[in-house]
């Protein structure tokens, strides 16, 4: 009954996480589709520069790896291009992984932006697309906090990691609570005490504590209040955290909820709906100051 109930759960969080999509996706259509911002996100972008990670020495990180090609993960990237390609003078190649890949290499297509095509793929089930202890470095920047299940997208990402790799998070503190919990933002990150910690309106993860038999976490706070948690694998994960067998028949439930999902009518009229709401909302946001726009945000939390 238990498990049943378990199962109930990981399919309503997912159809959660389904519904929105539409919010996402519309964000960076408007972005993109404003020369003005699209010229701000490139300014800010990363993309062929050196790579600088707060509270992270990525040089001296990559010159201390045995390998000369080391294989580098982005994940949760949407197209802001955020992690630096060049490492220690040295173009790298790095792997842009986003469940809404197929969206963005479209908007990418749209708009002739000469960037890398983003790979498929979602951190809660990572290992099917890396092998376990396949991969050098993991980044994830105001990504973790967006998927259906942070916890597990952590456990994934360490098995996928090489031991002695490091995964790397960058995220705004409690951002499902400065976003209302619109969209994908449903849960929060956190740090206390030096914890790394992850908590909504149903429960709340210390990290730290939950993975310290198997990895280090260091959790710091950037002068901006960004909390940046660096997660270092030194022991396998342990089999009762991580199953392949229960992975692959999750990966399988996951393609049969968004299949019955998009089957019934009023989910798709309303993920139609939503998709063309969000889209005329984002663009109609692009048009005000940012002084405007915070105010907004502020006055929609306290409803």
């Amino acid at each position: 009954m238990m498990e049943d109930q378990k199962k109930i759960n990981e399919v309503d969080k997912f159809q959660r996480w389904l519904s929105g999509i539409p919010y996402e996706v519309a964000f960076w259509r408007s972005y993109y589709g404003n020369k003005k911002r699209r010229k701000d996100l490139f300014r800010w972008s990363q993309y062929n520069k050196p790579c600088a990670l707060d509270n992270f020495d990525i040089d001296a990180y990559v010159a201390g790896l045995e390998t000369s090609e080391p294989k580098l993960l982005d994940v949760g990237c949407a197209l802001s291009y955020m992690f630096g390609n060049i490492i220690n003078g040295k173009p790298m190649t790095v792997n842009y992984v986003d469940p809404l890949a197929p969206f963005y290499n479209k908007i990418l297509r749209k708009y002739k932006i000469y960037r890398p095509e983003i790979k498929f793929g979602m951190i809660e089930s990572l290992t099917g697309s890396y092998a376990p202890n396949s991969v050098d470095f993991i980044h994830v920047r105001n990504a973790l906090d967006h998927c259906s299940d942070p916890f597990k997208g952590i456990i994934l990402a360490l098995v996928a990691l090489k031991k002695g790799r490091v995964l790397y998070l960058n995220h705004f503190r409690n951002e499902a609570e400065n976003e209302s919990y619109r969209g994908f933002h449903q849960f929060n990150i956190t740090e206390k005490d030096g914890d790394f910690i992850l908590w909504n309106k149903d429960a709340e993860l210390n990290v730290t504590k939950l993975c310290k038999e198997f990895a280090d976490t260091v959790t710091t706070v950037t002068p901006e209040g960004r909390i940046v948690s660096v997660i270092t694998k030194h022991e396998d994960v342990p089999v009762r955290l991580y199953n392949a067998e229960e992975l692959a028949m999750q990966m399988t439930a996951d393609m049969m909820a968004t299949v019955e999902y998009f089957h019934k009518f009023g989910n798709s009229a309303s993920y139609q709906t939503k998709r063309l709401a969000s889209t005329i909302g984002h663009r109609a946001m692009r048009l005000m100051p940012y002084s405007i726009l915070n105010k907004i945000k502020r006055l929609a939390g306290k409803q």
